[in-house]
């Protein structure tokens, strides 16, 4: 049974979905010269599994028809109470090599989570050794396998719609505390400082090597770049200026030039990092609900903010909750046009449609420029 919450939808009876969207439409420029904010929602695997009570979140990650019908149950619901279908109803069975899978990190399945990246060693000299097999690998003849050649092909044979591969990817903190504990690679770069450069300086080359092919696989010439970073919250600023900042500078210069989109998100208290994202060029933001959104605007004053609400508070609290902090998030960083309503961070796991429709609704009611 998908959760639906009653006393939300209630309050929500005079709200217009497809009004709702088609206005939001007109809603996305960096300007006050707009009917209100955009907003948006962004549900992912753990949202679904507690939406929908998912059976098994093994055969979800491995069983594509069942994955797809289970797409199909949620955009059926979405679709009808908040005018938005959100999955993939057919979604891909293969994909092409991640970065992380260069340094012999990959995924374990378990029956309730998500897939976890399993950290590949303790030992410095393996970890050299790691690194030196890494540095070998002709990543033209790695990063497609077989089997996701057959169904790209087989797919484009059938007009199905392919994708822009090479647009972004996770940020270096969460990739190098993914490849090592994280514990483990905060120790190396206090002790093992050559070793963790050395790793940074790889990591950010084959970084643009690996997205240049990418682009060029599926036909992307749009300059630009994401980044999810969770995990930049474990380091101090010493740390991430010295280990992180020159991966994304390189990775950025390389695949976002100029005045192309640079995003980053981070649903951690990164607060204390914030300069260096801005030095960055990063104009486009969505950080972590202990990140207060008039710090963010104070030390982003032109960047595009994507929040900011917190995803517990969306799931867990009153009306009356919920709107007072969208009406300060609009307050301290939407006067100038440049604040996208959303969760700080995905939307959080037993949310149900009837308070994305309260979200709607104030954002609709009190998020207004033409009412000013």
């Amino acid at each position: 049974m998908a959760i639906i919450e009653q006393d939300f939808l209630d309050l929500t009876q005079s709200l217009d979905v497809a009004a709702f969207w088609a206005e939001n439409e007109r809603c996305h420029a960096f300007t006050t010269a707009k009917p209100r904010c955009a907003a948006s929602f962004s549900p992912d695997d753990h949202w679904l599994f507690e939406f929908l009570q998912v059976d098994s979140t093994v055969r979800y990650y491995h069983d594509k028809a069942y994955r797809d019908d289970l797409h199909r149950q949620a955009n059926a619901i979405t679709q009808q109470y908040v005018g938005k279908a959100f999955f993939d109803e057919d979604s891909w069975q293969h994909s092409p090599k991640r970065i992380e899978n260069l340094f012999g990190c990959e995924f374990a399945y378990h029956e309730g989570g998500t897939p976890w990246l399993v950290p590949v060693t303790d030992d410095p000299a393996e970890f050299s050794r790691i690194l030196d097999r890494a540095e070998a690998i002709d990543l033209a003849g790695w990063t497609f396998p077989d089997v996701f050649l057959a169904e790209w092909e087989e797919r484009k044979r059938a007009g199905k719609p392919l994708p822009a591969l090479g647009a972004g990817s996770r940020g270096p903190a969460t990739i190098i505390t993914s490849v090592l504990h994280p514990e483990t690679a905060i120790f190396w770069m206090l002790d093992e400082p050559e070793l963790m450069h050395r790793f940074s300086d790889l990591l950010a080359q084959k970084m643009v090597e690996l997205n240049h092919l990418l682009r060029d696989f599926s036909g992307n010439t749009e300059p630009g770049w994401w980044i999810t970073d969770d995990n930049c919250a474990l380091l101090n600023r010493a740390l991430y200026r010295e280990f992180c900042y020159p991966v994304l500078e390189m990775v950025l210069d390389a695949l976002a030039p100029g005045n192309a989109r640079r995003y980053q998100h981070s649903d951690s208290a990164m607060g204390h990092l914030l300069d260096d994202p801005y030095a960055l060029g990063i104009r486009e933001v969505n950080y972590g609900p202990t990140v207060d959104a008039g710090l963010i605007r104070q030390k982003m004053p032109d960047a595009l903010i994507y929040g900011h609400l917190p995803p517990f508070l969306l799931r867990n609290g009153s009306p009356e909750a919920i709107c007072e902090r969208i009406v300060s998030d609009f307050t301290k960083a939407g006067a100038n046009g440049g604040l996208h309503v959303t969760t700080a961070g995905s939307l959080a796991a037993g949310t149900g449609v009837g308070r994305m429709r309260w979200f709607m609704w104030v954002v609709q009611e009190e998020c207004r420029y033409d009412e000013s």
